[in-house]
């Protein structure tokens, strides 16, 4: 073999190689604030440490809310949230969405919502 084939064949691997990096996905985790809902595109606004991030929801994309399965439409602009993601291109796609949500407190009838009586009165 010469040492032009060498080369060729040299620059051929490297060149496989690097095709094949271009197509991978870079994983990554964030954690913040959601600070927008667009279930109608699919999408959700991340705020982590003053930077937005915009996630794509694909059919793929678990969410969970307090340990529950739920949906996209089921977030909340201020929950807080940690996304697992993969950078695909210019694109963030979640692949899991685990959200924090305090408890709502209970709530009791209060004069002010509980329905009104008529009184009743005897006829003449």
């Amino acid at each position: 073999m010469t040492r032009f084939h060498q080369q060729w064949i040299v620059a051929a691997l490297a060149f496989a190689v690097l095709a094949c990096n271009a197509g991978m996905t870079e994983a990554a985790e964030a954690k913040g604030i959601v600070t927008r809902v667009h279930p109608q595109r699919n999408e959700f606004v991340l705020t982590e440490t003053f930077k937005d991030m915009t996630f794509q929801i694909d059919n793929t994309t678990r969410v969970l809310i307090n340990g529950h399965i739920s949906q996209i439409v089921d977030l909340r602009e201020g929950d807080q949230a940690t996304v697992s993601y993969e950078r695909l291109g210019h694109l963030l796609i979640a692949g899991m969405v685990h959200v924090s949500r305090a408890p709502q407190p209970a709530q009791f009838p209060t004069a002010a919502t509980l329905p009104r009586w008529k009184t009743l009165t005897a006829a003449p």
